[in-house]
């Protein structure tokens, strides 16, 4: 007869024959005797979550106003000019270019595509993330700065659209937790934001409950943890690092919960903030 995973606990399982409320819950593939010991265990699981790297070795990536001088885009007078002028403002050196108006937005989003090795988008129309893969909740994905607008589902590709700098923390964190490989096509700011407003979740397929929750804490993480562990009573939880937050995600037999732990002071952009 198991105990209760809990180190700390160590309380006998009780026979199959129990009633209901004596059955316990699980966590992780393990059996915990109560909501506390779910609770303790997952802030121990927190505390060391396996991070997902970039891969070493890379060469840093060439500067903006070299590309942009590589295209012809703009003159070694005018590049001088916005970087002078941009000491002053504290604006990227692509916003800077268009605010004062010496350089094509078509060329700037090239020239960061190029930067970041991937493909862009000059024209894109937002209706094809309404007829997109939609199974993500709207919030991870403001979250995430990915966008999806098509997928392919046999080799597991989810085609996204990204503003610079490209999220790279982030599609990392979606392969981990979803098993999704994250195709990033670059466009401007004005189109991002369009097609976050246009994307609509329908993740609440299969009668699942599907919510995006940003938590202060590891603490308060792992106690919505453990009240989702006494209301399915057997959940997982995996976690992976994006920049400026913890990303959980929780899942049981009625429900899938993201839970966004900010890293910084400045709270990542999801849903409302549970405390």
């Amino acid at each position: 007869m198991p105990r209760c995973a809990d180190f700390t606990c160590g309380r006998w399982r009780p026979e199959r024959l129990a009633p209901k409320w004596a059955a316990g819950l699980r966590f992780n593939g393990h059996w915990y005797c109560s909501r506390e010991c779910v609770e303790h265990a997952a802030r121990i699981g927190l505390d060391a979550p396996a991070i997902a790297t970039a891969s070493a070795g890379a060469l840093p990536p060439l500067k903006l106003g070299v590309l942009l001088r590589h295209l012809g885009a703009i003159s070694e007078d005018t590049l001088d000019r916005a970087l002078e002028s941009q000491r002053s403002t504290g604006r990227r050196l692509g916003e800077e270019l268009l605010a004062l108006n010496q350089a094509p937005a078509e060329a700037i989003l090239k020239a960061l595509a190029a930067q970041s090795n991937i493909s862009y988008l000059p024209a894109f129309d937002v209706t094809r993330v309404m007829h997109g893969p939609s199974w993500l909740p709207t919030d991870t994905v403001r979250a995430l700065g990915l966008v999806p607008f098509e997928a392919n589902e046999a080799q597991k590709r989810l085609h996204v659209v990204c503003t610079a700098p490209v999220p790279r923390s982030a599609m990392r964190a979606l392969l981990k937790l979803t098993g999704w490989t994250a195709e990033p096509y670059m466009v401007e700011d004005d189109t991002w934001q369009q097609a976050l407003r246009t994307y609509r979740s329908t993740a609440e397929v299969s009668g699942q409950r599907r919510e995006t929750v940003t938590v202060v804490g590891p603490d308060a993480a792992a106690a919505r943890i453990a009240d989702s562990a006494l209301l399915d009573r057997s959940v997982t939880m995996r976690t992976a690092n994006c920049d400026q937050y913890t990303w959980v995600r929780v899942e049981g037999k009625q429900q899938v919960s993201d839970l966004l732990i900010p890293t910084v002071e400045e709270p990542c952009p999801a849903v409302r903030i549970a405390r």
